[in-house]
């Protein structure tokens, strides 16, 4: 099953040059989606984004992004030496949201990240302040300040 509508990807395709027809090309937009998943899912569950209804809308649109710029250069591939550049462009700007994505600068509406990327980690937490310092971890326990320790 894809994750993408048809009219999800012909969003980003010039209908005069790729009319994406009815359906979509089932192999490539399974490869695509496994892609984006299989990098999204470092930072999100994303065992439950099986279907165009249940994947979220800002995956959608980087899959479909990601499907249109494979099909334009696949289909333009023998017209020039160059990579056509709307698919080179459309390619670049999945990248950078992908990108943002699991960087923690963009965040998908409504979905809980597996970890928090965007807080930074500190030691000693509160919850090791709560317990009790042992002779492996002094550091545990309330904040305070010690002189005379050796080092």
């Amino acid at each position: 099953m894809s994750n993408i509508t048809v009219a999800e990807a012909q969003a980003w395709a010039e209908k005069t040059k790729l009319a994406l027809g009815s359906t979509l090309d089932g192999e490539l937009e399974v490869q695509v989606s496994a892609q984006v998943l299989g990098r999204v899912a470092t930072a999100y569950d994303t065992s439950s984004w099986v279907s165009p209804t249940t994947t979220p809308e800002l995956i959608k649109t980087i899959i479909a992004m990601y499907y249109v710029s494979w099909l334009y250069s696949r289909q333009y591939s023998d017209d020039n030496a160059d990579q056509n550049a709307y698919a080179t462009r459309l390619a670049a700007m999945a990248e950078a949201m992908l990108s943002n994505i699991l960087t923690g600068a963009t965040i998908i509406p409504g979905v809980i990240p597996v970890n928090d990327q965007g807080a930074p980690s500190f030691y000693p937490t509160d919850v090791s302040s709560a317990q009790c310092p042992t002779v492996e971890d002094p550091s545990l326990g309330p904040a305070s300040f010690s002189m005379g320790n050796v080092f």
